[in-house]
């Protein structure tokens, strides 16, 4: 089975990247990068999307080692590869449930919010392992409860409201890995005896709450679902989430609490 191929084409990854990125991913692509241990000359990202781990991975590492970053839609690497220009960078599309690399063949492995989107889960952990050489390092992150990231939250039920039909399943994936005992049992069952996985709870910074909205509805495959029903519909939806964040969580610009399980095993 293959991984799923969530459908970011046309403007949606500019968008996401755009208004999400520095928003939602930029906090812990900072914190997971500077848990990077010892000096790998091989490390592998896997669910790359736009290149935002990427980035910090190539900086933290030097130009001396490898980084190959890959990710199962061309689209959202077509991004990353604007966003990093490092010699050491090589970008693939590759599905994380069946990685194209012998045994043990990276120091380290990386997975920043894309275990969620695997129809078998078990399989891209798995994976990681595999591809692990002995003592390597396997770091990463799924979000915690919607309801603990409170912008997310508010954008996802407001979208649902509108809506006439249930939306499509890929909407809830993003919230779907949050439970920290099954975390553990993939760790644990793909093969890892090492690891921690804790709650850390970061800050987000937007210049606006309706920034966030465009991310959250513009920036996201729904936006196909809204349009159907037609133009206004979208605007009406990313107004809607502007109140409620800026009565809710904060004025602009808005500062949010961000709420993920991050995860690290060695082999």
């Amino acid at each position: 089975m293959a991984e799923i191929n969530i459908p970011f084409k046309e403007a949606i990854p500019g968008k996401y990247e755009r208004y999400l990125g520095p928003y939602l991913y930029e906090p812990y692509a900072v914190l997971t990068t500077g848990m990077i241990k010892g000096s790998p000359q091989r490390v592998l990202e896997i669910a790359s999307g736009t290149g935002r781990v990427t980035r910090h991975i190539a900086r933290n590492i030097g130009e001396g080692a490898q980084l190959i970053a890959t990710d199962i839609n061309p689209n959202m690497l077509d991004i990353a590869k604007k966003q990093v220009e490092a010699p050491n960078v090589e970008f693939l599309v590759a599905d994380t449930q069946d990685l194209p690399f012998p045994d043990h063949s990276f120091d380290c492995v990386f997975c920043q919010f894309g275990f969620m989107f695997l129809p078998d889960r078990q399989k891209g952990f798995n994976e990681a392992w595999r591809v692990l050489k002995p003592g390597g390092q396997f770091i990463f992150v799924t979000w915690d409860k919607p309801e603990n990231n409170m912008t997310l939250h508010i954008s996802q039920q407001t979208v649902i409201q509108y809506l006439k039909h249930s939306p499509p399943p890929f909407y809830a994936r993003p919230y779907s890995m949050s439970d920290p005992v099954e975390l553990k049992n993939h760790v644990t069952l793909a093969g890892f005896t090492n690891s921690t996985i804790e709650r850390i709870t970061l800050f987000g910074e937007c210049p606006s709450a309706m920034d966030a909205a465009i991310g959250f509805v513009e920036g996201n495959s729904i936006v196909h679902e809204i349009l159907s029903y037609g133009p206004e519909l979208l605007q009406t939806i990313k107004e809607r989430i502007v109140e409620k964040i800026n009565a809710q969580v904060s004025k602009d610009p808005v500062r949010s609490e961000l709420n993920a399980w991050v995860g690290e095993a060695f082999k």
